[in-house]
């Protein structure tokens, strides 16, 4: 058996190995392939005739040619026709052409096989012969059509003497369109045809349907039924049809289905699997499923599916029985499956239930590898989480710059305007020695946003363990200005042994975000008092802030108070960033912080530090 690589490029693969001379076009008629001997034939090389229309190749091919190559399109098979023009190669007119239709593996047609072998005058008269033969038989199957006609406001469904000898009843019965449905098969075939004429009724869709009947002397027969919705002033008033034994054509054509099925299954790229819909058991697998999974076909025939599919599947399983009952397929579900050398793989499975020749029922389960397509997924959503966090990174740092060096520069705005006024040598030379400890302290934070711009690696792997107390007293003389100017005092009981595990540059964010949010947001008739203390545990050692301000109604605000570009006190002019990031950069060293506060009274922040 020749495997397939896809739908139109197969033949490639395996015509060239062919001694005859045969063509491949597709619906459009252009050639997809050749053997050797078709391209010897007419002269042709492969690289200047793939590709090209069948009527760029053969200008001389006259109108008979279109309907033949349609017809067979259409799915006629065995058309025959006889070249009468000579060439270099065939002097004596004597080519006989024939056209098959070329299917892909689901048995829908991809194009045309062309056939060409040198023919004697005997052989031209045969095939002559063959045709009258051929034209004779469908003159005679034509016979076997009965048409119908159903009348919608009378409900008055009338057939032809034909319809009656094929549903194998009396010329005196009398149907109506409920008793003419009942004699098709109970199952797909009735369903099917109970939905057709209802959609033709109240939707205007036509049908042509290969469905089961069982005749009234018992005898089960495949026929064709088509149907057509007439209108009347845009209303449907009646539907006619016609109905046909095609019994011995469409048996032939299943049974050679069944015969090839392994053909039609190695046809396709992705794996197939054809199971027993009562038991489950496996009747068939595909190449292409048995190279996925790692074993040979004949390892699958005879387990049941249950064997092959995860836990989380089986618990699914009835769930997929019950919509192959009622609607004839199941929807796409993915799941986890391990091969034959425990590599996992994703895959795609949809089912659909076929219906046997027999009456019973299989089900047609096509599997896919979507593995691939899930680990690029898994990348894209890796970046995409990867750009966010820099982008909060990029955010953070911004906010660190414009809080950090506003501070500074509001300090040393206050500190020259008290220097400005005041007239006492001692208190302007204190004041000086302020200002130059500003400068220090400015110097000190650009060196910090220094380090966090040469960050490349997580915040966890960037920790220093510090003192605690240094930066409290660097931010503190950051702050001096506006604790002066608002008569603030910051009390701390903060032994100066605590250190704490942070990025230099994000304490001193955390504590400047914080110590000025206590000053900013005091009562107008109290100078803000801030409390500093500690706690050490030995997962973390969390530093509290309590103030004596304004405070917050924790019911109405607790939820909201660490979200973006929040603000709760419209009497000062906050930008709703400060504490959103505070909580960032805690979170992003494996800290985290939290707020107590009660209205009119104040707020105490507790900010950990992880110890690890």
């Amino acid at each position: 058996m020749i495997s397939a690589k896809t739908n139109l490029s197969f033949s490639s693969d395996w015509i060239q190995q062919i001694p005859t001379a045969i063509a491949l076009v597709d619906t459009n008629y252009n050639l997809v392939s050749a053997s050797p001997n078709w391209l010897k034939k007419f002269d042709f090389s492969q690289s200047d005739a793939i590709g090209l229309n069948l009527y760029d190749l053969f200008p001389r091919f006259s109108k008979d040619w279109d309907t033949k190559l349609k017809y067979c399109v259409d799915g006629l098979k065995d058309i025959k026709i006889i070249d009468n023009q000579t060439n270099d190669k065939n002097p004596e007119n004597n080519l006989v052409w024939d056209l098959n239709p070329w299917k892909d593996g689901y048995g829908n047609i991809i194009g045309v096989i062309l056939k060409v072998d040198d023919i004697s005058k005997s052989r031209k008269l045969e095939l002559e012969l063959n045709r009258t033969k051929l034209i004779l038989n469908q003159k005679g199957n034509i016979a076997k059509i009965g048409s119908w006609e159903y009348l919608i406001n009378e409900e008055q469904l009338q057939w032809s003497p034909i319809v009656h000898t094929i549903y194998g009843v009396s010329k005196d019965f009398e149907p109506t369109l409920n008793s003419a449905l009942a004699y098709y098969v109970q199952g797909t075939s009735r369903d099917t045809i109970k939905e057709r004429v209802q959609d033709a009724i109240t939707k205007g869709k036509p049908w042509n349907e290969n469905l089961r009947l069982k005749r009234g002397d018992g005898k089960t027969i495949w026929v064709n039924s088509i149907g057509r919705p007439k209108y009347k002033d845009g209303v449907c008033i009646r539907v006619i049809g016609t109905v046909q034994d095609i019994t011995a054509t469409y048996e032939q054509s299943l049974n050679k289905l069944e015969r090839n099925q392994n053909t039609f299954f190695d046809q396709v790229t992705f794996g197939l699997i054809l199971s027993d819909f009562k038991t489950g058991s496996i009747i068939a697998a595909n190449d292409a499923f048995a190279k996925l999974a790692g074993y040979e076909t004949s390892h699958f025939k005879g387990k049941t599916f249950k064997a092959f599919i995860s836990d989380s599947l089986k618990k699914r399983s009835i769930n997929l029985a019950k919509q192959l009952k009622n609607k004839g397929a199941f929807k796409a579900i993915e799941t986890v499956f391990y091969n034959k050398d425990g590599k996992k793989l994703t895959l795609r499975l949809s089912g659909k239930r076929i219906e046997t020749y027999s009456g019973g029922f299989n089900v047609l389960t096509t599997i896919e590898n979507i593995t691939p397509v899930i680990e690029k997924e898994k990348r894209i959503k890796g970046l995409l989480e990867d750009a966010t966090e820099k982008n909060e990174r990029l955010l953070n740092f911004a906010h660190m710059v414009s809080h950090n060096l506003k501070a500074h520069a509001t300090n040393f705005s206050l500190l020259l305007n008290f220097l400005d006024k005041e007239v006492g040598e001692s208190e302007r030379k204190k004041l000086m020695e302020m200002l130059f400890n500003a400068s220090d302290n400015l110097s000190e934070t650009i060196k910090g946003l220094r380090e966090v711009v040469a960050i490349k690696t997580n915040a966890n792997q960037e920790k220093k363990e510090i003192s605690l107390n240094e930066h409290i007293f660097h931010v503190e003389q950051n702050l001096m200005g506006l604790l002066k100017q608002n008569n603030g005092k910051i009390i701390n009981e903060i032994p100066d042994s605590i250190k704490v595990k942070a990025l230099p540059a994000y304490l001193d964010s955390i504590l400047t975000n914080c110590l000025t949010n206590a000053i900013k947001y005091k009562k107008k008739d109290k100078a803000p008092i801030i409390i500093l203390s500690v706690q050490k545990t030995k997962a973390y050692t969390t530093l509290s802030i309590e103030d004596n301000g304004l405070g917050l109604d924790m019911e109405k605000f607790g939820d909201k108070l660490f979200g973006l570009y929040q603000t709760f006190h419209k009497e000062n002019n906050g930008n709703g960033i400060g504490l959103y990031i505070t909580k960032q950069q805690i979170e992003s060293m494996n800290g985290k912080i939290s707020a107590t506060s009660t209205l009119g009274q104040g707020t105490i922040f507790k900010i950990s530090f992880s110890n690890s």
